[in-house]
């Protein structure tokens, strides 16, 4: 089992190239049958926090599977017969589920609850209450009467797989998928849906196509919230900065006044009298004015001019640095308008990930939420913790067991997570991940490095708090930690 995001965990099935998405999400909830390459093409947010409890309960039959999402981990539990049978994952039991509510599934539903339901001020809202089941789409069009209650039971009863879309899937951007309700997986076709209404040949294909468009269209909200966010926040920091650099420009006084007097005093070196701390010299640059200078009397006529000179000089320096630091932070600022308007015009995740530069979503990257994610010079993943916490859900939740997990030896450090589902890990991609458990360490001033080497099925979870394990068996490997910025390719 691994966490697909925090609202989802995916099965590997045991001889096939498919996998069980099992979906607790607000909007995409359901178990999803999927190939190797529609799984990958579904993009998930790494998120290490997310909703603390959702639940999804599939029932066929006898059996039960209960899924929980607790924040950082997920739980699984199949039951037969009302007796757990077995779990799987690291968080807090799955069992007992709620209890099952056969009076509020549709084949219960009769014309008079319909009926009762309908005279309500918000009937759909009140249909979803009596049957949620039908979902919002069935509900809205039956209080809207484009649909008779005996009309959708038939259809219903003989279920065709319908997806309602904005428009024909090919045109459509991440963007035009982002609102709940975009995008609908209908078991029947209804007349009067605005929208385009679309057949897939199978259920599993309608049901693939329908998670990867929405999750798609989800993560773009969320992203382009996040990334606008960011953006507007460092713009008002931007805004801020540039007032107090113009204050303290403003507040600088001039440096000539201090040059001048500084060579007035060298113009008139017998003036003044040992005692006054102020004198009144010649302005050689108007011989019929005076000009008065405060000195320090310990030092000499020439000396106290050499420290005016100094002083203006200064003056001078930081006067530059401020408006050199001015004219950075206005560049920033455009340049961070420029990028929100980008942004906000942005179409696909593509596009969004474009407008933003190299930055990674503000949201995640400014509360160093989630792992960090490179590439092997093979292809391969490789996750990075964040924290002891995000170290336990990395090991213990995402990670397959036969990925490889590594950690800097007898040091503090992250979690490092070397993705190989089809055991294609290299020594290479060994090395490289190992540099990244070494640099990610305490120990990262070092030359060489020791560093735990062993598949995530060898090592389990230990006492004393998170992130502290058991390894059962490891290997060894000795590298100099490197940094991977520039070098390895990082994935948001």
């Amino acid at each position: 089992m691994r966490a697909a995001g925090p609202d989802a965990v995916t099965l590997e099935l045991a001889g096939e190239r498919s996998e069980l998405w099992l979906d607790a999400g607000r909007g995409t909830a359901g178990a999803y049958f999927l190939t190797r390459d529609e799984r990958r093409a579904i993009p998930v947010a790494e998120e290490t926090g997310g909703p603390s409890h959702q639940a999804l309960l599939l029932r066929a039959g006898p059996a039960t599977v209960a899924l929980r999402l607790w924040g950082v981990a997920p739980s699984l539990t199949l039951a037969v017969g009302g007796e757990p049978l077995a779990s799987l994952g690291a968080g807090p039991s799955a069992w007992p589920p709620p209890p099952a509510a056969p009076e509020r599934e549709w084949t219960a539903l009769d014309a008079a609850r319909v009926a009762t339901a309908m005279a309500e001020p918000s009937p759909a809202r009140a249909l979803l209450a009596a049957c949620p089941g039908l979902g919002p789409t069935l509900a809205r069009a039956l209080a809207e009467g484009r649909v008779s209650w005996p009309e959708l039971r038939g259809l219903l009863a003989d279920p065709r797989p319908t997806l309602v879309a904005p428009g024909p899937l090919a045109s459509l951007h991440d963007a035009d998928l982002q609102e709940a309700g975009a995008l609908s997986l209908l078991p029947a076709a209804l007349p009067g849906l605005d929208g385009t209404q679309l057949h897939p040949a199978s259920w599993r294909e309608a049901a693939a196509t329908f998670l990867a468009r929405r999750r798609r269209g989800i993560l773009f909200r969320s992203r382009l919230a996040a990334t606008i966010e960011g953006m507007r926040r460092d713009a008002r920091r931007l805004r801020a900065l540039e007032a107090h650099l113009a204050r303290d420009l403003e507040d600088l006084p001039p440096a000539e006044p201090l040059r001048r007097q500084a060579e007035a005093l060298l113009a008139s070196p017998g003036t003044g009298t040992a005692g006054e701390n102020e004198v009144e010299v010649s302005d050689p640059y108007d011989p019929g004015a005076r000009v008065r200078v405060r000195i320090d009397t310990r030092l000499s006529l020439p000396a106290n001019a050499d420290r005016l000179f100094d002083k203006a000089r200064r003056l001078e320096r930081a006067r530059r640095q401020v408006q050199d630091r001015l004219a950075e932070t206005r560049d920033a600022l455009a340049a961070a308008q420029a990028s929100e308007a980008r942004a906000l015009s942005a179409r696909d995740l593509d596009d969004l990930a474009g407008s933003a530069g190299s930055r990674p979503p503000a949201r995640a990257e400014a509360a160093g939420r989630g792992p960090r994610h490179y590439l092997t010079g093979g292809g391969l993943s490789v996750l990075v913790g964040r924290g002891a916490r995000e170290n336990h859900r990395l090991t213990f939740a995402v990670a397959a067991p036969d990925d490889f997990w590594l950690h800097a030896r007898d040091v503090p450090g992250a979690h490092v997570i070397l993705r190989d589902p089809e055991g294609r890990a290299r020594p290479d991609d060994l090395r490289e991940a190992a540099e990244l458990a070494a640099f990610f360490s305490e120990a990262r001033t070092q030359a060489q490095i020791d560093v735990h080497v062993a598949r995530r099925k060898h090592v389990r979870a230990a006492r004393g708090g998170h992130g502290r394990v058991r390894i059962a068996h490891s290997d060894t490997l000795r590298v100099a930690p490197r940094d991977p910025e520039k070098r390895l390719r990082r994935r948001l």
